[in-house]
């Protein structure tokens, strides 16, 4: 089914990751929710990733596959540098679950990232970040009704802005953050302060 038919239907599906992590902790939290675009939230799922690793992607498509459904009509990611530069391949997880895929940046678009990159990293590792961050996609500026500035970057679906704006703005009910990657973020964030909590109380009682 084309996108632009999708726009028409009552409620189009979008599954919504987003995650939270702090550097003194080695995993990151991902959280994932199925979002109907009338206001209805069908699942949530958790998953984790490595704080600086390379191993992002297989966490989202590993996620998408626990679905097991084939009703979900977009993947919408809080941004694609993840947890400390974590980078997505947003053109494997397109092939990996053949729905299209919209990563979208709230702030101005990261800063220098090849330099951060190289500073950070050993070579090797620095090397594979770097040719990650070189194949996404360019980001395309939105401006939304609100007068709120976003970037996207999207595989499988047409970069028109005008588009763009429209299916992002499907999801939203107040601010700028469509409700998917809001709602997964809240509960990401909550999970991982658990986690580092019972982590604590782990460690106290050694």
């Amino acid at each position: 089914m084309r996108i632009t038919s999708l726009l028409g239907k009552r409620a189009v599906r979008a599954f919504g990751i987003a995650e939270s992590f702090v550097l003194e902790y080695p995993r990151s939290i991902f959280c994932g929710v199925v979002y109907r675009s009338d206001g209805i939230v069908e699942r949530v799922i958790i998953d984790e990733a490595t704080v600086g690793g390379d191993d992002a992607t297989d966490t989202v498509v590993r996620m998408f596959r626990m679905l097991e459904r084939k009703d979900i009509h977009i993947l919408m990611i809080d941004g694609c540098i993840l947890s400390w530069y974590n980078i997505l391949d947003l053109y494997r997880i397109y092939e990996e679950i053949n729905i299209p895929v919209i990563s979208i940046v709230f702030e101005d678009i990261e800063g220098d990232v090849e330099r951060a990159i190289l500073k950070i990293f050993p070579e090797e590792k620095a090397r594979t970040k770097l040719e990650l961050f070189r194949r996404l996609p360019e980001p395309v500026k939105i401006i939304l009704r609100s007068g709120d500035v976003v970037y996207v970057r999207v595989v499988g679906i047409e970069r028109s802005p005008r588009l763009l704006r429209t299916i992002v703005s499907r999801f939203i009910r107040d601010g700028k953050r469509p409700e998917p990657i809001r709602i997964a973020k809240h509960i990401a964030a909550a999970v991982l302060e658990k986690t580092r909590r019972e982590l604590r109380q782990s460690l106290e009682h050694l």
